[in-house]
């Protein structure tokens, strides 16, 4: 375990009942706060899961447009529940700086709508595609639209409590899709936990429904996919020691080890679930993970 006392300074979803109805594009795909948090861009395209426009936030590096035939890695940032694609301001604003001063390698950011609380999976009775809009349609934008090095390897997934809960299971269903997965104070709950902790939000993604839960969680897909996660991603845990997620932390990275997972594990000091302070308090410590993981080019 890695003592981190800062100083100041892989399964589809096979349970969607025949004839779900389809999603109907509505306003909150598209946040209508348009505001452009300081080195951010809103920006929408189409998704063919919706049919209609959703939104997310971009980040690209300093130089991005002075190079023109540079291509950059790219992490998907994922807020928690009801934050927005703005939550990613703190991320960015820390990222740009390390940039800046050489702590970190280049990259580009996109902060992603997660629909205030969808736990980024495809609602069970098919309103709200999230995880779909995200892996089908965001993922193969960006890289049509930006100079990213489409390569899962090159390719990262980020998230903070809820989005660290959609960082590993996006990243653990999918790794043939990201190469890198940090769970920031992630909510890995079970589905006896959200059932009893969240059960409106059990019912709306889940549809209440333990099969559908147990097929969409990380603590099943990590298992499930452990031998093509193993060596082949690079895997980061960052939770406060006084988080009330803590000992969920804690007992996520003893699967990663019983599974002989190499990860990265950090409990940051003194800090709980705020998403600023431990972004704070890590500092340009939090993107070493990055510029050790990142290929070179």
């Amino acid at each position: 375990m890695r003592k981190f006392a800062v100083l100041p300074l892989l399964v589809s979803s096979a349970f969607a009942q025949p004839g779900a109805p389809s999603a109907a594009p509505d306003a909150s795909w598209a946040d209508s706060d348009r505001s452009e948090p300081r080195h951010m861009r809103y920006q929408t395209f189409f998704s063919k899961s919706i049919g209609g426009e959703a939104s997310y936030l971009l980040y690209l590096p300093p130089g991005y447009e002075e190079a023109p035939q540079k291509r950059y890695p790219v992490v998907y940032w994922l807020h928690g529940l009801n934050g927005s694609q703005r939550s990613a301001a703190g991320f960015v604003r820390h990222l740009d700086a390390a940039i800046r001063e050489g702590l970190s390698p280049a990259m580009i950011a996109v902060s992603v709508n997660g629909m205030r609380d969808s736990r980024y999976v495809d609602s069970y009775d098919g309103k709200y595609p999230v995880e779909s809009v995200i892996v089908k349609d965001l993922i193969p934008h960006i890289d049509r639209t930006w100079r990213t090095s489409a390569r899962r390897e090159m390719r990262a997934i980020e998230g903070f409590s809820m989005g660290g809960f959609g960082a590993a299971r996006l990243g653990f269903k999918n790794p043939d899709l990201f190469g890198l997965v940090t769970m920031v104070a992630a909510a890995l709950l079970n589905d006896e936990d959200a059932a009893s902790i969240l059960p409106d939000l059990y019912r709306k993604n889940f549809g209440a429904n333990r099969d559908y839960y147990h097929a969409n969680s990380p603590w099943v897909l990590v298992e499930k996919n452990a031998a093509a996660i193993r060596g082949r991603m690079a895997v980061r845990m960052v939770v406060g020691d006084q988080d009330k997620l803590l000992e969920r932390n804690r007992n996520y990275s003893a699967l990663l080890k019983r599974l002989a997972v190499p990860h990265d594990y950090i409990e940051v000091h003194g800090v709980g679930h705020d998403r600023v302070k431990l972004y704070d308090q890590l500092g340009s410590g939090a993107f070493d993970f990055y510029r050790d993981n990142f290929p070179r080019q």
